[in-house]
């Protein structure tokens, strides 16, 4: 009597259960393993309309418009049309760049929020 892991299959190749099941084995641990990875993914993501922190440098007080730009999620034109009617945050010229100042920045957001009364 033939052992199953010696006889052969129809095409003449030497046919096994534990090589093709090992092999299974073997392809599911690798699709768990991305599965994981990806679920691992989806619930780090951040949702998409909140504001980009800018990377401020230690010790760094001061942001250009494209910073405050990224930080609000706006253009840079807007921050300068602000500027140009007297709106928006204080900021600083200096050697003719504009700057703000992060406390600055800080109390404005902190007055433009709102909060329902009811």
């Amino acid at each position: 009597m033939k052992s199953p892991h010696t006889s052969t299959e129809a095409h003449g190749r030497p046919s096994s259960a534990t090589p093709r099941l090992e092999g299974t084995r073997d392809v599911l641990d690798v699709l768990t393993r991305g599965i994981a990875k990806t679920a691992v993914r989806e619930t780090q993501r951040e949702p998409l309309l909140q504001a980009q922190k800018v990377p401020v440098e230690p010790g760094r007080e001061l942001l250009t418009e494209k910073m405050l730009a990224d930080r609000w999620v706006c253009s840079v034109a807007r921050l300068q049309r602000w500027r140009t009617f007297g709106e928006g945050p204080p900021y600083l010229k200096i050697v003719g760049k504009v700057l703000y100042r992060l406390k600055d920045i800080e109390a404005y957001e902190e007055a433009s929020l709102v909060r329902k009364v009811f």
